[in-house]
């Protein structure tokens, strides 16, 4: 089964849920259990689908990912900053998180914010996954942005090929990173192991 290995995004955790395929609400995840509601704000960034593609979406879906600054928009909007003697953000997470909690949406739309989708949450209806894996595939084929970066590896010693890769690549990427994700890939491993573990979505 392997393991799925994944980059630690440094951005803002959020929270999509879709009704019948319909995007109906977006929230910050906070400390995991309570957010912020931000759904029109959420709404403006592209890469947020508003309608699943396939033809028999869950009636009640719930997705988890990053919204992050890219490098070169922070340098731009640094440099916006600059010219209109307004102050500089600290770092690309910053200013991501700023802007998703913008108390205008247009504000948001403005700030050019990108989106990983790495896990599938709640699901109400007929959806099932034997693996984290499998589970991204569906996300991708749904019109989710999953981060190609994301890979499925055999063992511990390709887990650490990849830790590797993740350091030597990450100023390569276009995005900030924190580290690297680890996790057992089939979802009834996962019950068994839970240093590795996620949950089940499923």
């Amino acid at each position: 089964s392997g393991y799925a290995c994944e980059l630690k995004i440094d951005g803002i955790a959020i929270s999509l849920t879709y009704e019948n395929g319909r995007y109906v609400r977006g929230a910050t995840r906070g400390d995991g259990v309570t957010g912020e509601d931000v759904t029109p704000n959420l709404r403006t960034v592209g890469q947020v689908p508003l309608v699943l593609f396939g033809k028999k979406p869950p009636a009640v879906l719930e997705v988890r990912g990053e919204v992050y600054m890219s490098e070169a928009v922070f340098a731009e909007l640094n440099r916006s900053q600059a010219e209109s003697g307004e102050r500089l953000f600290v770092n690309p997470r910053n200013a991501a998180a700023g802007a998703v909690r913008q108390k205008d949406p247009a504000i948001t739309a403005s700030r050019r914010l990108s989106l990983w989708i790495y896990q599938v949450g709640f699901v109400e209806g007929d959806l099932r996954f034997a693996s984290h894996s499998e589970s991204l595939d569906w996300l991708r084929a749904a019109g989710f942005p999953v981060n190609p970066e994301s890979k499925h590896v055999a063992d511990l010693a390709g887990v650490v090929a990849y830790v590797g890769q993740a350091q030597q690549g990450r100023h390569d990427l276009g995005f900030q990173t924190d580290g690297v994700v680890v996790k057992v890939d089939r979802f009834d491993q996962q019950a068994r192991t839970p240093f590795f573990g996620g949950r089940n979505a499923g």
